[in-house]
Parts: C-alpha cells; structure tokens; sequence
C-alpha cells in the first residue's frame, strides 16, 4: 500500500487520455480443470487488454472443488462478466462508450 500511495503522490499530474467516443476493449478468457495437484481446485485466468494494454488481469484457484470442465468454464466465464461490467461502467463515468469484444484462449 505504501509503494502506491508513493507512485500515486509522484504521478498525481498526469492523467489518462482516451480519444475518441467508442473504445475496444478485448478480453481472454481461461481456465484448467483441477490444475492444483494437491487440493484439486480449477484455475481462474483473464486479462482485459485496451489498446494492446493490459488493465485488468486475473491467475487465481477457484474457491470451489468443481466435478466438471462445464462448471469450471461457468466459474470463470461469471468472474470475467463481473469484472468486465466494473469496468464497462467504470468507462461509462469517463463519458467512454466500450466495444466489446472477447476470446477463449
């Protein structure tokens, strides 16, 4: 928290500058059915990238035991919406339009 207080302290004249209405934002998706050998838990991948910039990544076990790849892809699939609706609406405050557009990998 320290180191962020600091970067935010010495960078607090600099803003960020998205031009134009609509901005593509392009997201991946992924994830491994019980990949933790010891506990058996999925793992939870994603990154959202804008303009071939990553602002927001996930690599996370998932908090349930899941029996099927169906119920890790929903897993996954539902935390990926949560965060790409936070930052649809984060983009809506700035007055930006998001074009969505996601892949599997």
């Amino acid at each position: 928290m320290k180191w962020i207080l600091r970067y935010l302290k010495g960078n607090s004249n600099m803003t960020l500058c998205y031009v134009g209405k609509k901005i593509q934002l392009l997201g991946y998706v992924n994830s491994n059915f019980a990949g933790d050998v010891n506990c058996r838990n999925s793992t939870t991948g994603y990154v959202f990238t804008l303009r071939s910039r990553a602002v927001s990544y996930v690599s996370s076990l998932q908090k349930i035991v899941a029996l099927s790849t169906m119920e890790v892809e929903y897993v996954v699939t539902t935390e990926a919406c949560k965060e790409l609706i936070s930052l649809k609406n984060f983009f809506k405050e700035l007055g930006k339009e998001l074009c969505i557009v996601t892949a599997r990998a």
